[in-house]
């Protein structure tokens, strides 16, 4: 009912996220459909519950293929919800241009290609663990390159950066670079 509400005062087109693989409970399938079922393809969707390929499946399935759903797991689960049907990807900015690379390589239907960047991807993004991680790690990779003038993340937080996680996101991130770059 509440969505219901946020939808009826707005006619704007509306992402639902349903993050709770960090922050909770997930939303039932049921409850995300109805939505899709009263407000139609103004709802669009970026799950993130565990586990994100078949909740993914189901959400669509359950809103008969029609509507729009986002991978949100920072290119993580790219490749598996590309092959679900998604409409399309909401990275962070860290590795927007690995994302945009892969993407592409993904219409194409390049496999060469495909596990060349998603590898390295993979596993710079399986590093961030928790909330606090992936912002630790994404201002770090941000100032690395250039963006930001800084790492600092207000407190309080669970996680910091240390020097052996630091030295393999940077090691990792070369890597994805050089395959994006190749």
């Amino acid at each position: 009912d509440y969505f219901c509400a946020i939808a009826d005062a707005i006619s704007l087109p509306v992402i639902v996220q349903d993050a709770s693989s960090y922050v909770g409970r997930p939303m039932s399938i049921a409850m995300q459909a109805r939505l899709f079922e009263r407000f139609g393809p103004r709802v669009m969707y970026k799950p993130e519950a565990a586990p994100p390929g078949p909740r993914l499946t189901q959400l669509r399935d359950a809103t008969g293929g029609q509507a729009a759903i986002f991978e949100g797991s920072g290119g993580l689960a790219l490749v598996e919800s590309f092959r679900r049907g998604i409409a399309g990807t909401m990275p962070g900015t860290e590795v927007v241009d690995a994302i945009v690379a892969l993407w592409r390589a993904l219409q194409a239907g390049d496999p060469k290609r495909i596990e060349q960047l998603s590898q390295p991807l993979c596993a710079l993004v399986s590093l961030q663990g928790s909330l606090d991680a992936f912002l630790a790690i994404e201002k770090h990779i941000l100032r690395r390159r250039g963006v930001f003038k800084n790492t600092l993340v207000r407190g309080p937080v669970g996680y910091v950066l240390d020097g052996a996680t630091r030295r393999e996101v940077d090691r990792l991130l070369d890597r994805l670079l050089a395959a994006v770059a190749s």
